[in-house]
C-alpha cells in the first residue's frame, strides 16, 4: 500500500478533488444546512472531514428515498466528541450510534435522543492543522479492508456504516415499541448470547467482514453499508440503484419471506433487520 506525501490514497476513493473540496468546506454552514433542511442537530467541532462526509451520507439517503420511494431514516444528531466523555465501552471506536434515548455523557443528566451518531474526536491526535486520524481516513479504510475488518476500502465506510445503523434502527422502531427494542438491546449485550450468536453465524457473516459477526446489528450495518458503497459512483458520490430492492431489507410478508430467502445469510440478515434476533 503506497501512501502519497499528501496522504491521498486513490484505492480508498479519496481523490485530490475530493480532498480539496473537504479542505474548503465551511463547517458551520453545513451544520446550519443540516438543521434547516432536515432538522438534524450537529456539532462537528470544526472537523471538516466529519462534516463533509456526514453531509454526503445525508444526500445519499435522500437520493435513495426520493428516487425509489423509500423511507430510510436519517439521524437526529451528528456530533464529534471525545469518547472518553461518553458512557461507551470502546473508547477508541471510530463511531457509535445511540439506538434509544439515554444518558450518554459521563458527567451529565442530558438525555441524548435515539438515532444520534457520534464520531470520535481522537483528541490526543489533534495537531495544529487538523487531526492525524481523520486526515488519513483513506489510509485507515485500506488497512481495515486489507485486514477484512470492514467490507469495503471506501474512505466514507466509517460514516455510511453509522448511517446504516440509523436506517436499521428506524425500521425497528416502525415495528416495535421503545421498551420492546430495549429488551432486544439488553439481550444482545449479554456475553452468553453474543458467544452463541458468533458460534452459530460467524462463518457465514465473515463473508461480509469479520466485524459483521461481532453483534447482530453490526451484521446489518456492515452489509447495508457495503450495498450502498458498491452502488455509489466513487467520483461523483451519486447512487444510481435501489439497494433495497432484491435485498434482505425489502418489505415482505411471511409467505414471501418463506419463498424468497433461500440463502441462509440473506435469511439471517432479514431476521435481524426485523428484530428477530433470538437464537
Amino acid at each position: 500500500m503506497k501512501i502519497q506525501q499528501d496522504n491521498l490514497n486513490f484505492r480508498a476513493g479519496m481523490t485530490k478533488a475530493i480532498r480539496q473540496e473537504i479542505n474548503s468546506v465551511d463547517v458551520n454552514k453545513i451544520s446550519n444546512m443540516l438543521f434547516r433542511e432536515n432538522g438534524i442537530v450537529s456539532d462537528f467541532k470544526q472537523n471538516k472531514v466529519a462534516a463533509w462526509c456526514s453531509l454526503k451520507c445525508v444526500e445519499l439517503i435522500q437520493t435513495l428515498n426520493k428516487n425509489y420511494n423509500l423511507k430510510l431514516g436519517l439521524p437526529q444528531g451528528l456530533f464529534v466528541e471525545d469518547f472518553k466523555e461518553l458512557h461507551i465501552n470502546d473508547k477508541i471506536a471510530t463511531g457509535t450510534t445511540n439506538f434509544l434515548p439515554t444518558r450518554l455523557y459521563e458527567n451529565s443528566n442530558e438525555i441524548v435522543p435515539e438515532n444520534t451518531i457520534f464520531f470520535n474526536e481522537f483528541k490526543g491526535l489533534n495537531h495544529k492543522n487538523g487531526n492525524e486520524y481523520w486526515d488519513k481516513i483513506d489510509k485507515w479504510a485500506d488497512i481495515n479492508f486489507d485486514e477484512h475488518i470492514s467490507a469495503t476500502d471506501f474512505f466514507m465506510e466509517i460514516f455510511i456504516h453509522e448511517f446504516a445503523h440509523v436506517v436499521h434502527n428506524n425500521n425497528l422502531l416502525k415495528n416495535m415499541s421503545m421498551p420492546k427494542l430495549a429488551e432486544k438491546l439488553k439481550l444482545t449485550q449479554n456475553p452468553i448470547y453474543l458467544r452463541k450468536f458468533q458460534d452459530k453465524y460467524e462463518n457465514r457473516l465473515d463473508k461480509i467482514c469479520t466485524y459483521a459477526s461481532s453483534h447482530p446489528f453490526e451484521a446489518v450495518a456492515c452489509d447495508l453499508s457495503k450495498r450502498i458503497i458498491d452502488n455509489t459512483d466513487k467520483n461523483t458520490l451519486e447512487i444510481r440503484k435501489n439497494i433495497v430492492s432484491q435485498s434482505p431489507y425489502e418489505r415482505t410478508n411471511f409467505i414471501t419471506r418463506k419463498l424468497k430467502y433461500k440463502d441462509i445469510l440473506d435469511k439471517l440478515l432479514n431476521s435481524i433487520w426485523r428484530g428477530k434476533i433470538d437464537i
